[in-house]
């Protein structure tokens, strides 16, 4: 059996752009992931409103899933409502910004049509140059350029199918993970706001995909979840980062993100942990249900999965 490193997607997005949920969460309220369901049912005051009491009760969301808040609010024709989300998204560094500017979606699209828009634009310029100017932007430049030629090799591997294609990416790994060792001992820990969003999340894939050096992840694993609780970094990187720990030890996985493929091309759920409390520790970790889950990973490697 050939493992997949199935931990390089992003599930929330990932089940917004592909549209690939599968009706799991169609019962649940109040989810983001009900959320998502109402937007590809175009019920975009539905989505709007899911989304709004998530923000205003100061609930978590998916790794930049606040665009959806803004994108929802907008195509339900609450423009200034939708001005409103976005600034104060930026400002806290919760909002993809070039998704904000460019991301074709009829929400979005109605934004920038709007005269206020220029104005949107100048305000979320210097809420940047403000935040730039407290980051480290030299190391930010750093995690990014290794994040991409990380991405590069892993999705190359994936177009070929994984499996042995995947131990071509591991000098590359070591190297990032050597590199980022010793900006951590130096530096502590890259949070959002030493920086970015973007440099903290490109952070943790480079610890996510070092698994010639389980040592590492398992020092590692610590310092992201005080982030997490922090508001530093993403629960759904906690439960990732906390399944590869636990399936290198040998040990089942918590969060059930680690599948293996078999000799028949499928995809299967490496061994976990109470199974029956599966999706409410999912949930409870900003993770899809595992059935959208496994919908997602059939769509993104084109294989059967069990």
């Amino acid at each position: 059996m050939t493992s997949i490193r199935t931990s390089t997607l992003t599930p929330a997005l990932l089940a917004l752009l592909l549209g690939t949920t599968s009706g799991a969460h169609a019962a649940e309220t109040g989810t983001f992931f009900s959320a998502v369901e109402q937007y590809q049912d175009d019920n975009f005051k539905g989505c709007a409103d899911t989304l709004g009491t998530m923000y205003q009760q100061g609930a978590s969301f998916p790794d930049a899933g606040e665009l959806l808040l803004v994108e929802c609010t907008a195509a339900a024709g609450d423009h200034p409502a939708a001005m409103a989300y976005a600034l104060a998204l930026v400002e806290q560094d919760r909002l993809p910004v070039d998704d904000l500017l460019h991301k074709d979606r009829p929400g979005l699209n109605a934004l920038r049509a709007e005269p206020s828009w220029q104005s949107l634009l100048a305000r979320v310029d210097a809420a940047q140059k403000q935040r730039a100017a407290q980051m480290d932007e030299p190391l930010r430049t750093e995690l990014l350029d290794r994040e991409a030629r990380d991405q590069a090799e892993q999705h190359a591997a994936i177009a070929e199918g994984g499996g042995e294609a995947f131990k071509r990416v591991a000098p590359l790994a070591q190297a990032n993970a050597d590199w980022l060792k010793s900006v951590i001992a130096e530096k502590g820990w890259p949070t959002r706001s030493k920086v970015g969003r973007d440099g903290a999340k490109a952070a943790w894939l480079l610890v996510q995909h070092a698994d010639q050096d389980p040592a590492f992840q398992a020092e590692v694993l610590p310092l992201i979840e005080q982030a997490a609780n922090d508001g530093e970094a993403d629960r759904a990187d906690v439960a990732l980062l906390t399944d590869r720990v636990l399936v290198a030890q040998g040990k089942p996985q918590r969060y059930g993100s680690q599948f293996v493929r078999g000799d028949d091309g499928a995809m299967r759920l490496r061994p976990t942990e109470d199974m029956p409390g599966l999706d409410a520790r999912r949930s409870a970790m900003d993770l899809p249900s595992l059935a959208d889950y496994k919908a997602m990973l059939a769509e993104t490697y084109g294989t059967p999965v069990r």
